[in-house]
């Protein structure tokens, strides 16, 4: 039985305006379109040996009062890739050579996430594998962490031993732009409802979309543009509801009476592949 030294990846987020250094949700939040099956239910486009060590490491969690992590395709899509790499190479890494890196991956599978971690090991049956994890901190560690609320699971055999690729991801929504913005102007309007005050006007505007596409968090604050803005703000955020504390200033500020805005996806390795870029401006 083999295992290899776990690997843990966290986005730091670096804003116009401060955010927390990674981001995380509630373990009520649904992950968007992961696929789920209950204890014990074998989906079809799942082996028994990942059904049973996905199974397994659900129970650890329920056993510690933890929530569930739910199964997400996209992610175990990723996880079968790098198992393949596994057996094909008869090691154990978490990157061979010309293979891309574990988010990477992970994007590149489509799945949409803030933080993400991973577990290799390599045993001669699912429980063996299960197992050694549990009993190895680091991999205990990723297993039982609040940070994540998604897993997928690959699992090659090869001479008579398992190959297995734990992914563990904090899964967000699938959000267009058009959703993102409409979610997002939501969220801040009902932070401004719960203190009192009045919504805001909002609009989507196309100079702000252009100019959240090509920011960078090193340049100035834009200059305003041609209506009538008081304060421009820029910012990354992953989860239209995590409002950027410094952003709740405008929220409570009466005189803020219209916003625009231009909302762009920029996924990337700096800043998250569930990234957002928005660029706000907001006027009296």
């Amino acid at each position: 039985m083999r295992f290899y030294l776990p690997i843990v990846l966290v986005f730091a987020v670096l804003i116009g305006i401060s955010l927390p250094a990674q981001s995380r949700g509630s373990s009520s939040q649904k992950p968007g379109k992961a696929a789920q099956t209950g204890a014990g239910e074998t989906a079809p486009h799942r082996s028994a040996p990942e059904q049973q060590i996905f199974d397994l490491l659900n129970m650890e969690r329920e056993k510690a009062g933890l929530s569930r992590l739910q199964w997400d395709d996209r992610v175990a899509e990723a996880a079968r890739e790098h198992a393949k790499l596994l057996a094909a190479n008869g090691d154990l890494s978490h990157q061979f050579a010309g293979e891309a890196a574990p988010p990477e991956r992970l994007a590149a599978a489509g799945a949409r996430f803030t933080v993400s971690a991973e577990n290799v090991a390599n045993a001669g049956t699912s429980e063996e594998a299960h197992m050694g994890l549990m009993l190895s901190p680091g991999h205990r560690a990723n297993i039982m962490s609040t940070r994540y609320n998604a897993a997928g699971i690959g699992v090659v055999e090869s001479n008579g031993r398992l190959f297995v690729t734990q992914d563990f991801a904090w899964i967000t929504p699938a959000y267009t732009e058009a959703e993102f913005r409409e979610a997002f102007i939501a969220a801040f309007n009902r932070a401004r409802t719960a203190k009192g005050i009045a919504a805001i006007e909002a609009r989507a505007d196309v100079g702000l979309h252009s100019a959240a596409c090509s920011a960078k968090s090193d340049e100035p604050v834009l200059a305003a543009p041609g209506f009538n803005a008081t304060e421009i703000v820029r910012f990354t955020i992953s989860e239209p509801e995590k409002l950027p504390e410094q952003l709740m200033r405008y929220a409570q500020d009466q005189r803020q009476r219209h916003m625009d805005l231009g909302v762009c996806f920029r996924p990337d390795a700096r800043y998250g592949y569930a990234n957002f870029w928005v660029v706000a401006a907001f006027g009296g």
